[in-house]
């Protein structure tokens, strides 16, 4: 029998690391995200950015006019589901999407939302987020939607 889960019951807006952040726009030649769809004042990687009380996931990630637009999302790893099924179904409708998650294969939203949807950059080297005396204590990945994104799956050395 497998460990029972807790979900909601440990800290769920753990900030990204800026030299993480800024690996990931070097990677993909993104200068700024155009929205950051799981954050708020303190923690925003974009200039825009969804809030719980703006809930991103009732909200459009869809392209902007004039060119497409990469958002950025570092979402509750509690409730993963919805984040990626959302981010899934919005890069059908034109959204490119950055998403840092663990890397949950054996999950449900994985094989329902991620494996043959996504593109996935297994990220080699743990993350300490901000404000943390360690390393989170899971492998995270870096998930990549997008109309135009093929998928797949790659490693990552991103230090």
């Amino acid at each position: 029998m497998a460990p029972a889960q807790k979900p909601g019951r440990s800290k769920q807006d753990y900030q990204t690391p800026p030299e993480f952040l800024a690996a990931v726009k070097r990677r993909f030649g993104i200068r700024e995200f155009a929205i950051d769809l799981a954050a708020d004042a303190d923690n925003a990687a974009a200039p825009i950015w969804y809030n719980e009380e703006a809930d991103a996931l009732t909200q459009p990630w869809g392209p902007v006019e004039g060119g497409h637009r990469w958002s950025w999302c570092n979402p509750p790893f509690a409730k993963l589901a919805p984040w990626v099924e959302k981010a899934w179904t919005e890069s059908r409708a034109g959204a490119h999407v950055l998403m840092l998650v663990p890397a949950g294969v054996g999950a449900n939203w994985w094989r329902d939302f991620v494996h043959g949807k996504a593109f996935v950059l297994l990220l080699n080297g743990r993350l300490t987020f901000v404000g943390e005396p360690t390393c989170y204590p899971k492998d995270c990945c870096l998930l990549i939607y997008g109309p135009d994104v093929a998928p797949g799956y790659d490693v990552w050395s991103w230090a």
